[in-house]
């Protein structure tokens, strides 16, 4: 059975919240609980509702950093509800993206030297 989203809903899964692997074999723990963490993420859409026309199923989606609800699993899979003023862009494929919030490291390091 499919999830499906009502009104201006957006379902999705894939969101990018976990370890990342480069091409190249090196894991990159993730940071979501720190605040290097506070990025965007990438979700692959699953389901929109009738009043969302910006957003397409199997497309992925950017969304602003917590934008988007606890995940629920069903059949094995995790979901999210997404926030429709949360979406950034969009990508057909998923992008390869390595997430470190740059401008937060630097502040943290401006106050402890």
């Amino acid at each position: 059975m499919k999830q499906r989203a009502f009104g201006d809903n957006i379902i999705c899964k894939d969101g990018d919240l976990g370890d990342v692997t480069t091409a190249s074999g090196i894991i990159i723990k993730d940071n979501i609980k720190e605040s290097q963490g506070i990025t965007p993420r990438w979700f692959k859409v699953v389901s929109v509702g009738e009043q969302v026309s910006n957003l397409f199923e199997d497309e992925w989606v950017l969304v602003e950093y917590g934008r988007w609800s606890n995940s629920w699993r069903f059949d094995g899979v995790d979901y999210w509800k997404i926030d429709p003023a949360g979406c950034l862009a969009t990508a057909k494929e998923r992008p390869n993206t390595v997430y470190y919030n740059r401008s937060v490291a630097t502040a943290a390091k401006r106050t402890l030297g």
